[in-house]
Parts: C-alpha cells; sequence; structure tokens
C-alpha cells in the first residue's frame, strides 16, 4: 500500500487522522529511506517537540544537536546529515527536506472547507470590490477600497489594507496581513 494515506476516524467531524508510514513518505519525495519503513506518523512537529506519531526535518546545521535526541517517528534530512547518529525510528535523506515537507503537508493535513460567503465578524471598509464566488472569514478586516479577485479565500483574522489588491484564485491564511 505505498504511498496510501490511511484515515481513521477518530473525531465527531468524520475528518478523521491521517496517517502515513516512512516508507509511504520516502516514496512521495523521492527519498531514500533509513530505519524502520513501517513507523507510522499523523503530524508535523518540530525536532525537540516530535513524539513517534511525528515527522520532522533538519536541513539547517543548527538544528543538528537536536536531530541526535529526537523522538520523531521519520524525519527528512539534507545529504549531509546521513551519517549522523539520531533516535529518531526513520530517516528520509532528500536533497531538500524543507521542500519535500511541503510535499508531505497536504497528505497528512486536509484541508478545511472552504465555505463561500462574507462571514458576519468581517468588517468591510467603504468601497471594497469583492470578486464572485469569494470566501471572507472570521474576524477578516478590508480596507477601504480594496479588491478581493474572483475565487479568492480570505482566511479568519486576515488583514487587507486600505486599497491593496488581492488577485484570482489566492489564499490568505489565518492572521496574514496585506498592508495597503
Amino acid at each position: 500500500m505505498s504511498g496510501a494515506v490511511r484515515e481513521n476516524s477518530t473525531n465527531s467531524s468524520g475528518e478523521g487522522v491521517r496517517t502515513l508510514t516512512a516508507s509511504d513518505i520516502a516514496v512521495l519525495v523521492g527519498g531514500v529511506l533509513a530505519g524502520d519503513g513501517t513507523a507510522t506518523v499523523r503530524a508535523l512537529a518540530p525536532l525537540d517537540r516530535a513524539t513517534a506519531a511525528d515527522l520532522s526535518f533538519l536541513s539547517n546545521a543548527r538544528y543538528a544537536p537536536l536531530y541526535h535526541q529526537t523522538k520523531a517517528g521519520a524525519v527528512l534530512i539534507a545529504p549531509e546529515f546521513e551519517s549522523m547518529p539520531t533516535t529518531a525510528a526513520a530517516r528520509i535523506v532528500v536533497a531538500k527536506p524543507h521542500d519535500a515537507m511541503l510535499t508531505v503537508l497536504p497528505r497528512l493535513y486536509r484541508a478545511p472547507r472552504r465555505e463561500p460567503g462574507v462571514h458576519a465578524t468581517a468588517r468591510l471598509g467603504r468601497g471594497v470590490t469583492l470578486g464572485s464566488d469569494i470566501a471572507i472569514g472570521p474576524y477578516a478586516v478590508i480596507g477601504d477600497g480594496a479588491v478581493v479577485g474572483d475565487r479568492s479565500w480570505v482566511d479568519a483574522h486576515v488583514v487587507i489594507g486600505a486599497g491593496a489588491v488581492l488577485g484570482t484564485d489566492v489564499r490568505l491564511y489565518p492572521g496574514v496581513t496585506l498592508y495597503s
């Protein structure tokens, strides 16, 4: 079942928990696996806080001391760290660990549903132009004269400054600020 995502329905929303084995991840990112290919991960965590159920990564020598003691189930590592000792169950050697992590993230975390429309708590300034099929999340603030393009998604607590222009098919994640 290489490369497959397993989902365990454990919460009331039916979303479930997504899991990947170290072998699945190695195939997904084109990396070389060393260690326990059956190590299973369900989340992402920094090296110093990772548990056996977490995936982490090492791409900078500054964090190498944390790699030695990590409890991560799997770690994506750059080739220059391949021979370093670690307590991680599995390591996956890839040229660009950070880029590999970005490839894995959508497999571990299901994106929230996009709710079209403007949330009741959002604040829109004067002269705001909203494109078609947009989603404006809770407590978003859009300044005077700003433009939000078609099919764009402004998530919770986003601030778009006066006169800023957000293009078509753009997603702004929670807490992003676009200045005027």
